[in-house]
C-alpha cells in the first residue's frame, strides 16, 4: 500500500491554524471527531488503494511499450524502469 504524503503547503496552512483548529476541535463531540477520524483513514486506504492501481496501469502500459531488446530480466527491467522515467512516472519505487 502506498503511503500518502499531503503537500507541503497543507502541512504550512495546518501549523499556522494550529491554535484555531484546536479551539474548534475541542468542542466537538467525540462521536463527531471519531467519525471525522474514520472517514479520513477510509479516504486515505481508498487513496493509497487507487495509485497503487494507477501504478499497475503504468507498469502495464510500460510493459507493453518497452523497444525490443534481449530477453534478459535486468535489461528488460531497465527498460521499463527508463520508459517509466521518461514520463515522469514513479510505478516503479517500491521496487527499489
Amino acid at each position: 500500500m502506498a503511503d500518502y504524503t499531503p503537500n507541503p503547503w497543507i502541512l504550512d496552512d495546518i501549523a499556522a491554524n494550529r491554535k484555531w483548529m484546536v479551539e474548534i476541535m475541542d468542542g466537538m463531540p467525540t462521536e463527531c471527531l471519531t467519525s471525522c477520524a474514520k472517514e479520513i483513514e477510509s479516504l486515505r486506504a481508498e487513496l493509497a488503494k487507487r495509485t497503487d492501481e494507477r501504478d499497475e496501469a503504468r507498469r502495464e502500459l510500460c510493459r507493453r511499450n518497452r523497444q525490443p531488446c534481449p530477453q534478459d530480466d535486468e535489461v528488460i527491467q531497465l527498460a521499463l524502469r527508463i520508459y517509466a522515467e521518461e514520463r515522469g512516472w514513479d510505478c516503479f519505487k517500491e521496487e527499489e
